[in-house]
């Protein structure tokens, strides 16, 4: 019982700690994406991030959900800001979820599964959809964009080829600041 009371406050720790590195990252990846030069010929009205997450990963998803409604300045570029959080079953749900909610950008919750991720990916090109991640792998693996926060300092990641992917090109003044992965 001991154990699984440690092995739980650790993961609730990390979670936090998830939370906490969310709220230094997510203003400056959707600050970053206002450098897309193709940033407003997407759309118009709210600008919608769907939270997507394994289902062995809702509480790290509702935790991220929490914290992020809770964000000051809750606009991109003047569009409202908001979040919905989705749980990935397969392809086709997640793109009833993206048609549903109008999502602009999918926020991947870190610790998520190569294949999921795979997937994931594959619908977001499918949308032109920017996606966002917290973690560097992510970025590496091919996601356009993301911040990884190392001692409570954020550094942007851009992979220019999965931002070609999903139609975005960011101008030289954010690649200047980010770390570009080829």
């Amino acid at each position: 019982m001991c154990v699984l009371l440690v092995l739980s406050f650790s993961a609730l720790a990390r979670a936090g700690d998830l939370a906490a590195d969310a709220k230094i990252a997510m203003p400056m990846l959707l600050k970053a994406l206002t450098y897309d030069t193709n940033f407003d010929s997407r759309g118009l009205g709210d600008f919608t991030v769907l939270v997507v997450a394994e289902a062995s990963q809702s509480d790290k998803r509702d935790l991220l959900l929490d914290g992020l409604k809770d964000m000051p300045n809750q606009k991109v570029k003047n569009r409202p800001l908001k979040y919905a959080g989705t749980e990935f079953k397969d392809e086709a749900s997640l793109q009833a979820e993206i048609d549903r909610t109008r999502a602009s950008a999918l926020l991947v919750v870190p610790g998520l599964s190569t294949a999921t991720l795979k997937h994931v990916w594959d619908v977001a090109q499918d949308n032109q959809a920017y996606v966002i991640a917290l973690e560097a792998s992510m970025v590496e693996f091919g996601l356009p964009i993301g911040v990884q926060v190392t001692g409570g300092k954020p550094q942007i990641l851009i992979n220019e080829k999965g931002a070609k992917s999903v139609g975005a090109k960011f101008e030289t003044a954010i690649l200047k600041l980010a770390r570009v992965i080829q």
